[in-house]
């Protein structure tokens, strides 16, 4: 359980490395804590004592003891340990699990009341699934730590590792036989056993259609108890004498090994129970339990958000900064331009446009800058001149290009597209020549200095890897950045050769780093750190002598022995965009967010960026010099909040599309929740000033990752120097709210909290317990990923949710994002959705394929990807809302766009919603007033009233009362600025200006 000795112990581990990158705090948080007893479980892991029976389970996290009939459990151990798959020894005196507690999966002992343990197994590898040997003395357990998963043993005494199994294939979830010679395992979707001895293998269970897992042996060895999943659910199975029965009648049977209490009564987690199954007679019985949880939910002031201020601010969003190869200029992006600035000077637009810019990068001579832009209809790449102005397109294919790269000698652009393909361009002839791919969401290339090899970063092994590619011949190799580590993301962060061609420079551990290398980029030595602070976008000058990077939103130079270090000073600021004329909307209905009831017939009055008054209509009400917006046949709400989006994970493929597609559909405000920092910031600044059309944007940067990562803006972060360093990054960008992802460990999870709190932002991650013990804010997603064995979190079983998940979440104050992915299932009731003309205009070619493939899968006539129109699906999930709901709980309004259809899924959220059983009115206020209020911008947003800002969707019909009507927007009003369908989709639904027509 969390309590305050918890939070003091975590933050005592870090006040050293905090001394290297202080954060003041700017205010104090205070807990209120509070306990939730429950009598039902999601996902527990159940294990008997052979002493006296005694139960042993893993509820949400936490370990609980339980006498053998049932009764009041009592926790074991705290929080922190973060338990998985406990299994009792032979003799009763102690419990193998699998810990992730520092990091990595490892096998672990502890006595059954908690009170002392020890780690067996150690190293940069996961240890899952301990199996007892019969005679104690040794835990088998399925590892990766020789590449593919495989069975290894560790001598309990002498922690001493051994391989058992062979091969290629992955291995998992061994049970020892009675006698002590053989293991059996899942491989594939039968169960296999291996001698221990010989290493001979059998099968024990044929592979069949459907997965089977958790196999455990009867004491006598005469019959295997495994678990056997399809569409009827996950069953209880025993294998005896070549035949093979379903034991008990539960149907979402807990993905763990069910425990053999005699020779004949298994025990195990089922339907939210703990249950004890005969598998002689067929009888069944729940063991009883009430378990409970002690939840903190933090009381702290939350960020100030000023939407009114026009005083000049500082432009700390610096996206892709290039330096020169004479190192006397910067080219960079910034407040949706392109920027030159010179070492020692002022800062100068190089583009002034209302197109998307990105990626500038030098020619080799220092005369050409090439960058990527949208401004003839998609992404494509140009070439500058930058003394004479000139620009040439050099690129014109169907997609996106982005991510130019120089050839050497200035004859070629390498470039990546949507799909990852890496191709280079001649500048002279046009040709396109693919090179390789589609890779998985690369970093940006890098040419060697002999111009035969490339190099970007890759995902590989599970973390962010090195890959050298030649040219010529189309083979690749991948290098470790160093042993076990990753670039810091896929993005910005290198590796990028120096022009001498002796080095690699990367960010690593989130410090800046070079690694030697020799011609054929094969590392000659180890990386070394060059940087002690919180470092991303290295670049080089053209003598390889020197290294421009980004430092918390500052420009900086150092040299290659990292010894001289000084600030590249920026004289840029923005002031935010604040209308200064008048505006009334005559509303023939304005449902307000507040009440269930809309008004009638009412004026709202606009003056600035914020609504002055909402009166009774008047026929007079149209002043000179004011716009007046008649809406008398149509309904305004307030705008709508899309609560998870990665704006930035295709924004470069997307270009100015984005934010005009969102403000369409009558989404104002969106939030992160995962996103790379720098080119996040720069999107809100942008847009808070401006220069970009789009939605309010509240940000975060990448979210914080354990050790191995999978998604590219997910950062890894590998001690406590490092999450010292992410911190000071958090405070110096300004967050609005930091994520932390699967991997990501309990421990640091909830110091980041404590910090985050103390300057006033909220924490998200994907999991519900321990993270509501120690304050975390929210939820992501209904059933999300998480770092656990199988593929959904606690609250991610078969059977839905049990009480534990909605007694915690409704009582303990943790909303929930929707993501409900499967609502796609609703495009067979509209098919119109997929032909709107702001799709058409909006819309990324890939974008309207991919959801013309969805419509079809709704309708039957095609195949279906991941989640896709599953509408039995979203009904379970839908019923879990509604729990929730009735429960006390709150959800809000999320899609995971991009990774979904950016802005119809929100409105097929909104939609699944109310047509599997929410209340409009609920439904209404999840992606509204709620949101607003999660947000921290209560004051300010999610409801017309007089004094908050303007930010409102004017739509046909009475989306009050038919949610499907929020999708037929009209005008959408943002910070007190119109616009119409016609004004967001013009530069995209007719040529832009010099395009080809």
């Amino acid at each position: 359980m969390r309590t305050p000795t918890h939070r003091r112990r975590t933050r005592a581990a870090l006040v050293c490395v905090l001394a290297v990158s202080p954060i003041t705090a700017a205010g104090s948080a205070s807990a209120t804590e509070k306990t939730i007893t429950v009598t039902e479980g999601t996902n527990l892991a159940v294990t008997a004592s052979p002493r006296d029976g005694t139960l042993v389970f893993d509820l949400q996290g936490q370990l609980f003891s339980l006498p053998r009939d049932g009764g009041t459990a009592t926790p074991v151990g705290d929080d922190l340990l973060d338990p998985f798959w406990p299994v009792f020894s032979p003799d009763g005196k102690e419990i193998a699990l699998q810990s992730y507690a520092d990091g990595m999966f490892h096998i672990t002992v502890i006595s059954p009341d908690g009170r002392t343990s020890r780690q067996l197994t150690h190293g940069e590898h996961d240890d899952l699934q301990p199996a007892w040997s019969p005679d104690g003395t040794k835990i088998a357990f399925s590892s990766d730590r020789a590449g593919a998963a495989d069975i290894w043993t560790v001598d309990v005494r002498t922690g001493e590792t051994r391989k058992v199994t062979k091969g290629a294939t992955q291995k998992s979830q061994p049970t020892w036989a009675p006698d002590g010679k053989s293991i059996a395992y899942v491989q594939g979707t039968g169960i296999e056993s291996v001698d221990v001895d010989t290493g001979a293998v059998r099968s024990v269970v044929p592979p069949g259609r459907s997965f089977l897992g958790a196999p455990s042996w009867s004491p006598d060895g005469r019959a295997l108890a495994f678990l056997r999943s399809g569409k009827e659910g996950r069953t209880l199975m025993v294998s005896e004498s070549g035949t093979v029965r379903q034991v008990g009648t539960y149907t979402d049977v807990f993905p763990f090994p069910a425990r053999w209490l005699s020779g004949h009564e298994l025990v195990y987690g089922a339907n939210g129970k703990i249950a004890v199954s005969d598998t002689a007679t067929g009888a069944g019985r729940a063991v009883p339990f009430s378990a409970t949880f002690t939840v903190s939910r933090d009381q702290y002031a939350r960020k100030n958000h000023d939407f009114d201020t026009r005083q000049p601010q500082p432009v700390r969003g610096i996206a892709g900064p290039a330096l020169s190869p004479d190192g006397r200029s910067v080219a960079f992006k910034a407040l949706n331009d392109l920027w030159l600035l010179p070492v020692d000077g002022k800062p100068r637009r190089l583009t002034h446009d209302q197109f998307s810019e990105w990626d500038p990068v030098w020619s080799p001579d220092g005369g050409r800058i090439a960058y990527a832009s949208d401004k003839a209809g998609t992404e494509d790449l140009y070439v500058l001149d930058v003394a004479g102005g000139g620009e040439k397109r050099v690129t014109s294919l169907p997609g996106a290009e982005v991510s130019p790269a120089w050839s050497p000698d200035g004859k070629k652009l390498a470039f990546e597209d949507q799909d990852g393909l890496l191709s280079t361009v001649d500048l002279t002839s046009g040709a396109v020549t693919k090179v390789l791919g589609p890779l998985n969401t690369p970093g940006r290339p890098s040419w060697s200095p002999d111009g035969r090899f490339l190099t970007l970063t890759v995902s590989a092994g599970q973390r962010n890897q090195i890959l050298l590619v030649d040219v010529a011949a189309g083979t690749t190799r991948t290098i470790e950045p160093s042993p076990y580590g990753s670039v810091s993301t896929r993005g910005d962060d290198g590796p990028l050769w120096s022009p001498d061609g002796h080095w690699l420079a990367f960010s690593q551990d989130s410090a800046i780093h070079l690694l030697p290398v020799d011609a054929t980029g094969t590392p000659a030595g180890q990386a070394r750190r060059i940087t002690d602070e919180a470092s991303d976008a290295p670049s080089w000058s053209g003598d390889s002598k020197t290294v421009l990077y980004l430092h918390n939103g500052t420009l900086r130079l150092t040299t290659v022995d990292g010894e001289q270090t000084r600030d590249i000073p920026l004289d840029l600021t923005f002031t935010q965009d604040k209308p200064d004329s008048g505006l009334v909307i005559h509303a023939g209905r304005l449902w307000d967010g507040r009440h269930r009831e809309p008004r009638t017939d009412v004026d709202i009055i606009v003056v600035g960026n914020r609504i002055r008054r909402i009166e009774p209509h008047r026929e007079d009400r149209q002043r000179a010099g004011w716009q007046f917006i008649d809406a008398s046949d149509q309904t305004v709400t307030p705008g709508l909040v899309d609560m998870h989006n990665h704006q930035e994970m295709r924004s470069r493929f997307f270009g100015d599309r984005q934010g005009r597609l969102l403000l369409s559909y009558g989404i104002t405000t969106t939030r992160s929740t995962g996103d790379p920092a720098y080119r996040a910031l720069e999107d809100r600044e942008a847009l808070a000033s401006g220069d970009r059309i789009g939605p309010r944007f509240f940000m975060t940067g990448e979210m914080l990752e354990g050790s191995r990562v999978s998604w590219e803006f997910a950062r890894p972060v590998r001690d406590e120097r490092q999450l010292a360093l992410e911190m000071s990054r958090v405070r110096s960008l300004g967050y609005d709210l930091v994520k932390t992802y699967q991997r990501f460990r309990n421990d640091w999870q909830a110091e980041v909290t404590e910090q985050a709190h103390e300057i006033g932002i909220p924490t998200t991650s994907h999991y519900l317990y321990p993270a509501i013990a120690h304050g975390v804010d929210m939820k992501e997603h209904l059933a999300g990923p998480s770092r656990w064995g199988f593929g959904f979190s606690h609250e991610g079983s078969q059977g839905g949710a049990y009480e534990d998940v909605i007694q915690l979440a409704a009582r303990g104050g943790m909303p929930f994002s929707t993501t409900l992915f499967s609502s796609s299932s609703l495009l067979a009731d509209d098919p119109g959705m997929v032909t709107d003309r702001r799709l058409s205009a909006l819309y990324t070619r890939s974008q309207q394929e991919i959801l013309h493939a969805k419509l079809l899968c709704a309708q039957g006539k095609g195949p279906c990807g991941f989640l896709d129109a599953d509408a039995a699906r979203t009904r379970k999930e839908v019923d879990l809302i509604k729990r929730l709901l009735a429960a006390g709980g709150t959800v809000l309004t999320g899609t995971d766009a991009p990774l979904d259809t950016t802005a119809v899924s929100l409105h097929l959220n909104v939609r699944a919603m109310a047509k599997y059983g929410v209340d409009p009115f609920q439904v209404l206020q999840s992606t509204t007033l709620l949101s607003a209020r999660q947000l921290g911008v209560e004051r300010d947003l999610g409801s017309v009233e007089e004094g908050k800002l303007a930010d409102l969707v004017i739509t046909d019909g009475d989306a009050s009362r038919d949610v499907n009507r929020l999708i037929d927007v009209r005008t959408v009003v943002k910070n007190g600025k119109p616009y119409t369908i016609d004004d967001l989709t013009a530069p995209f639904r007719t040529p832009p200006p010099g395009a080809p027509r």
